[in-house]
């Protein structure tokens, strides 16, 4: 038997035996769709709320602060005012506090209420619903957005001065200055350090506890106002002229969420309501508050 009669044997019983075997079927990969986050509109108040440009929620008095300047945004005229409204949309006290002039970012820490006017920190007592102080800053900061921490320090910005101020036991005094900066506004405050929003420059970013230097996490995020974090870590900040934008903390990606700036509908400086996925969106010339139900998609 010669050799190359065994090796054609050999090949045409390895075929048989290949032949004989069921062929594995591959398996199905199922994939999974990607759903981004989305919002829903689920009330607006009424047109009442002139030029309104901030918003928070009192968790305790389940109260919504709406800021309205009524006006001129850096004008002393006299004549911004606080309203409240409640969870539904209501408008509870249109004129809750009167004698300020153009308010805007707010914040709440120990019963009282503090507001931005200009070149005043305004210190409001709740309770009483009065002012009760007033902290000017010199050399025309324009004193814009305001955070607090769970310590009570009040964080403010200054959109001309490009400075993150403070008030800390009852002493104005500087946290950070951005000299790249060109128009500081929006502020949250977290315990890695503050995170800021630069409405000129549409940029977001972080302002390190340790060394208080400006690192940019984020940039074309429209021009860039009011900051929200949400309980899974990602963020929402506004673009003043209309638009929201969801930002993942995972690697500062943003992707839009909304854009009205066609119909005339602002977006600036925002807050939300963690228990209800509620997005509060004040809209300044378009004088209402508008509220997003926020679904999360897959970025839970």
């Amino acid at each position: 038997m010669n050799f190359k009669y065994i090796l054609f044997t050999c090949l045409n019983i390895c075929l048989i035996m290949s032949c004989g075997k069921k062929k594995e079927k591959p398996k199905n990969i199922e994939s999974v769709e990607t759903v981004k986050p989305s919002l829903e509109l689920i009330w607006q108040t009424d047109s009442l709320l002139t030029t309104c440009e901030s918003v928070i929620y009192d968790k305790i008095s389940q109260t919504i602060y709406v800021a309205n300047i009524n006006n001129g945004p850096w004008e002393k005229d006299n004549n911004g005012f606080i309203s409240t409204i409640n969870i539904e949309g209501e408008i509870t006290a249109l004129k809750w506090i009167e004698g300020i002039s153009a308010p805007k970012g707010m914040g709440i820490s120990n019963g009282k209420l503090y507001v931005n006017d200009i070149d005043d920190l305004v210190e409001i007592d709740i309770e009483n619903r009065k002012i009760s102080n007033k902290y000017t800053v010199e050399g025309n900061p324009q004193l814009n957005d305001l955070t607090v921490s769970p310590d009570g320090v009040v964080y403010f910005s200054g959109s001309n001065s490009n400075t993150i101020h403070k008030l800390e036991n009852g002493t104005i005094g500087v946290h950070s200055t951005n000299p790249e900066g060109k128009r500081l506004n929006g502020l949250l405050w977290q315990k890695e350090g503050v995170y800021y929003a630069d409405f000129a420059e549409s940029i977001f970013g972080l302002v390190n506890n340790d060394d208080h230097t400006f690192k940019i996490l984020t940039k074309d995020v429209g021009q860039a106002d009011g900051i929200i974090r949400l309980e899974n870590g990602d963020f929402i900040t506004s673009g003043w002229s209309g638009q929201l934008f969801y930002i993942y903390a995972k690697d500062w990606s943003a992707i839009k969420l909304l854009d009205t700036e066609d119909q005339s509908i602002g977006a600036a400086d925002i807050d939300y309501i963690p228990e209800t996925q509620i997005l509060l969106v004040p809209t300044f010339f378009h004088n209402r508050v508008m509220a997003y139900k926020l679904n999360l998609g897959n970025a839970n």
